[in-house]
């Protein structure tokens, strides 16, 4: 039998001999992934007719200060291997120019194959940053890269450029995040919040490459409280069903849960659940049903309470003439639909499963005519708010967010 003092030496000698627990990381970033789609009779994806040995240069701007940085690159969706023969860090200085790259490694590594349904984290890279700063993450792709996972609705530019150099040649824009899915921050958070949702929560609404949907405003505010706050909206999303991206029960996991650090998910979903049915979106679709749409968010609650975290839900805001010259403006709306989004909500402001709870119906509806945005909050399509509109909705979240968690 071994002795006492032998068995000590051994497990000490292993502890010196095992690296030290990593660090904790803080999502500073977010853009969640979604499956390329075929069918481009509706939506167009934005993106090049192939990636295949191309560079692509992303700018973002940070929701969270960093010393060090590590980039999350998305193959979820892909069914085949997707090599990245080199990824780089730079300081963006407006447009597709930017200042001296900084090489990102994957297990010292300066290329990577991201295997079919997986994520890859970088190694960390030294970036000193602070919340609000503007980045760009530049990939160059293999010559067989195929794209198979995006972020359709990124409201942000990025740019096919001749190199990865401060002053590329740019080939074309892209209204798309292509595979960069996060960025994390070597800086602990009070709080980690998730905005989860549709194309209200996603941004569509809000100018281009001006950091103005909700969880901008959001972010801007909290960073200097600890708090980081990131955008995990994907347009055309739905709670039950998958739509322009997998449902929020499918990608909850995900999304939020598997988010690192993440405490607290802020969800506003329903209005396609709702107004999808019978629309080209999905004309054999039977209307959605009040019961179906209150176990969905039981079933949220259950999830996000067994992992720990705090749950702030958000009432369906008013869509009445939405989306006006185009196909879905005689059937994305009607009073039925309008009558469901109303008991959602008022079963919403009574429930007692959620952590907290926002009005975002009573936020961004006119005065007078509830079923219909105010114009000064509309964005033009009366659907998506405007930047003003996204303004107020961060408003309205901050107030129980931080009651939630004592200030």
């Amino acid at each position: 039998m071994r002795s006492l003092s032998h068995v000590s030496a051994t497990l000490l000698a292993i502890s010196l001999a095992t690296p030290a627990l990593a660090d904790s990381w803080t999502p500073a970033w977010m853009a969640s992934p979604q499956s390329v789609w075929n069918d481009t009779s509706v939506f167009e994806t934005g993106l090049p007719d192939s990636i295949a040995g191309v560079t692509i240069r992303q700018p973002l701007t940070l929701g969270y200060a960093a010393d060090r940085l590590r980039l999350v690159l998305s193959n979820v969706h892909g069914t085949r291997p997707l090599p990245v023969d080199a990824v780089t860090l730079a300081r963006s200085v407006g447009g597709a120019r930017a200042e001296a790259p900084t090489p990102v490694l994957f297990g010292g590594r300066p290329d990577a194959v991201i295997a079919p349904g997986a994520k890859l984290v970088s190694d960390p890279a030294p970036f000193p940053a602070e919340a609000g700063d503007r980045i760009a993450a530049t990939l160059t792709y293999g010559p067989a890269t195929l794209a198979q996972d995006f972020h359709w609705d990124a409201r942000e530019t990025s740019y096919l450029i001749d190199a990865d150099r401060p002053a590329p040649e740019i080939l074309a824009e892209i209204p798309a995040r292509l595979t960069l899915s996060a960025v994390l921050s070597d800086r602990p958070a009070r709080q980690v919040v998730i905005a989860m949702g549709d194309s209200i929560t996603d941004g569509n609404g809000a100018p281009m490459d001006a950091m103005a949907r909700w969880p901008d405003f959001l972010a801007r505010a909290l960073s200097g409280q600890g708090i980081a706050v990131v955008n995990a909206g994907i347009s055309g999303g739905r709670l039950l069903s998958d739509g322009m991206g997998r449902s929020v029960l499918a990608r909850l996991g995900q999304d939020a849960l598997a988010v690192p650090g993440a405490d607290t998910l802020v969800l506003l979903i329903g209005t396609n659940d709702i107004a999808w049915p019978g629309t080209p979106f999905a004309p054999d679709e039977p209307p959605m049903q009040l019961d179906r749409l209150q176990a969905g968010f039981l079933q949220v609650a259950a999830r996000v309470h067994a992992q720990g975290m705090r749950l702030i839900l958000g009432t369906v805001p008013p869509f009445k003439r939405a989306l006006p010259g185009t196909p879905m403006e005689t059937t994305y709306w009607s009073p039925k639909k309008d009558g469901l989004r109303r008991a959602l909500n008022d079963w919403l402001r009574k429930a007692d499963f959620h952590d907290g709870f926002v009005d975002f119906d009573r936020v961004l509806g006119a005065v007078g005519d509830d079923a219909r945005l105010n114009p000064a909050h509309d964005s033009g399509d009366h659907l998506h708010p405007g930047a003003e509109g996204n303004r107020a909705m961060a408003e309205a979240v901050a107030g129980p967010l931080l009651d939630g968690m004592g200030k």
